[in-house]
């Protein structure tokens, strides 16, 4: 049922990841208990500090619950855990079109996410994506990491803007791994350009930013579209 455990990381570490993905992958089913301290320790042939502190962490990250003098059990999906969930498979999938699938359910989703920001923004949001564009511009070419921290702050915004819990359920794990991807896939533009990716990105960004100040929804959903079709044509070309 598991493999292994090497050097690459801790032990703590590798119990956790290994326990994750025999969960992920159905092994132990919402509700049902995982093996105890003891076994654990016996499986992987580690200490039961190792297991504890894999048993902390996932617990943690909500992918577990301990239930005193019982034992360790697999948390019910909820509101308040589908998200770690879901950024759990994330981590842990091996598939060479998830960043693909990504950017397609994105942009199923987000020109909506713009429209409806167009119609509920504030004065302070509309400053919130001011300031936004402004550290975009001032960003590092050659600080991709931060750039990407910014990108995805742009559009963590505009959920927030729209106040819908669902869409954030929804769209916050996916956000959380875009700085991730962007890093590591987009590390080089397909062009060879980073003046020139960077300012695509960044008019990009103000067309859809205009038109949320106007409260245009139909070209904020429309500017999004174009936005993300760009992002899209680009990592094709990046993996060709």
């Amino acid at each position: 049922m598991f493999s292994k455990l090497g050097q690459r990381k801790s032990l703590t570490e590798q119990v956790e990841e290994e326990l994750t993905a025999a969960i992920r992958a159905g092994k132990y089913l919402p509700g049902q208990k995982i093996p105890t301290e003891s076994e654990l320790c016996q499986i992987f042939n580690v200490s039961r500090t190792a297991v504890r502190e894999a048993v902390k962490k996932m617990s943690a990250r909500g992918i577990i619950k301990v239930r005193k003098g019982s034992g360790a059990y697999v948390s019910e999906v909820s509101v308040q855990n589908a998200s770690e969930i879901l950024n759990m498979f994330f981590e842990l999938s091996s598939n060479e079109d998830l960043v693909l699938h990504t950017i397609d359910a994105r942009q199923i989703i987000e020109p909506m996410l713009a429209a409806r920001a167009a119609k509920s923004r504030t004065e302070h949001h509309i400053d919130l994506l001011r300031k936004n564009m402004k550290n975009m511009r001032s960003c590092a070419l050659d600080d991709k990491k931060r750039e990407a921290e910014l990108d995805n702050d742009f559009h963590n915004t505009l959920l927030s803007i729209t106040g819908n819990e669902v869409l954030e359920l929804l769209l916050g794990p996916i956000f959380s791994l875009m700085p991730k991807f962007k890093t590591s896939v987009f590390a080089k533009p397909t062009s060879g350009n980073l003046l020139e990716a960077k300012n695509s990105m960044l008019e990009h960004h103000q067309n859809i930013l205009e038109a949320i100040e106007r409260k245009d929804a139909v070209t904020a959903s429309e500017a999004m579209k174009n936005h993300l079709l760009e992002t899209r044509a680009n990592y094709v070309r990046s993996i060709n």
